[in-house]
């Protein structure tokens, strides 16, 4: 009697500390459409880390909630930071007037963006996938207090 109730402690234990877990470090998010192709495909699993304020880095793959409610949430990868202008010319991101060399997608030359500025509060944020429309993929700036995680790790099902 005594080893079957360590036994069911232990089980407790084990599952309130993976809830905890879930609930204010890590949470699972499931990709839903193609936006961030090649990168992150249409049901691709995500182990995102919860962030409670988020400080930009460029390059970060990130989970964003809209101001509507209810909230969309949306996974975009971080191109911009706060303070930096941003333009797009042939489809080649510019930074500051600098080219961002972006090795994770193909170039689409029909993306043009005129130079916009990120003010403080916000980063701008694009999908990978730029073999379709800007208006596809391209989200745009986005406030810090509305991304709500950053990506750790993903997995792929077999197709």
């Amino acid at each position: 009697m005594k080893g079957r109730r360590k036994v069911l402690f232990g089980l407790a234990l084990a599952a309130l500390a993976a809830g905890l877990t879930l609930k204010f470090v890590v949470t699972p998010y499931l990709v839903v459409g193609e936006s961030m192709t090649p990168t992150l495909r249409h049901l691709d699993l995500c182990l995102m880390q919860k962030v409670w304020q988020y400080r930009p880095q460029r390059g970060d793959i990130v989970v964003f909630r809209t101001a509507d409610d209810p909230p969309l949430f949306f996974v975009k990868r971080v191109i911009a930071l706060p303070g930096e202008t941003i333009g797009i010319t042939g489809g080649v991101v510019q930074i500051n007037d600098q080219p961002l060399p972006e090795s994770y997608t193909p170039l689409n030359p029909t993306w043009e963006l005129p130079p916009t500025p990120v003010p403080a509060d916000k980063v701008f944020v694009i999908g990978d996938n730029r073999t379709v429309a800007p208006e596809e993929t391209l989200h745009g700036l986005v406030a810090t207090r509305l991304i709500k995680a950053r990506l750790l790790a993903h997995w792929r099902w077999k197709r």
